[in-house]
């Protein structure tokens, strides 16, 4: 009797399952947006994605869409680039609370190089007289008569590379300010945007004081 009555159970719950298993739908769309309702769906149609659903409509599963490689990768990027704004965010908040506030720390920021040019300048200035001088005595041995030290010669040649190297650095200092106000014109303008999404309006340029 245990045995039937076991037996009995096996395929209650087999005929159950059964019936559970053939109670399930799929509901997809083509590519017209159609919606189908089918107790299949056409193989080429997967990938884009479709829910399974009971007799009475109710979702019993949603198999999303796949995605291709050059998606996943397009995703995984737009991952990345968000965590990296936001990272760069709060460093910019750390620093800055206004548009403003970058404002005069890039006028300061510059200030500096600028300074740092015009000490170059100078030395290529003092650097300029030893040179003239030098090229004073040269002269002034080439109309006696005299053939110019080799030793003059050598000085004139050491303080133009020391020129010309001064230069260069300059030059160096300049294309390092062109970066910086191009750094600090993006971090301004995200500031902008920033300033909008922590105080929920506008940022208002201030106007500079008339001089009277």
């Amino acid at each position: 009797m245990k045995r039937i009555l076991c037996v009995s159970i096996i395929f209650t719950s087999l005929w159950l399952a059964s019936n559970a298993q053939a109670a399930q739908f799929y509901r997809w769309k083509d590519e017209q947006g159609n919606l189908f309702v089918q107790s299949y769906i056409p193989p080429e149609y997967v990938a884009n994605g479709y829910e399974i659903v009971d007799e009475a409509g109710n979702l019993v599963k949603k198999v999303s869409p796949q995605i291709s490689e050059a998606e996943k990768q397009a995703k995984e990027m737009s991952r990345i680039n968000g965590e990296m704004q936001r990272a760069r965010d709060e460093e910019l908040l750390k620093f800055y609370r206004s548009p403003s506030d970058v404002d005069r720390a890039m006028t300061t920021w510059l200030s500096r190089m600028d300074m740092e040019i015009r000490v170059k300048q100078n030395r290529i200035r003092i650097k300029e007289n030893e040179f003239a001088s030098l090229q004073e005595k040269a002269a002034n041995q080439e109309r006696s008569g005299q053939q110019v030290d080799a030793e003059i010669e050598e000085q004139m040649k050491a303080i133009q590379l020391e020129i010309d190297q001064f230069n260069l650095e300059i030059r160096e200092v300049q294309l390092r300010q062109d970066e910086s106000r191009s750094e600090f014109k993006l971090d301004r303008e995200r500031m902008v945007e920033l300033w909008k999404i922590i105080n929920g309006k506008d940022w208002v340029e201030k106007e500079d004081p008339v001089e009277k």
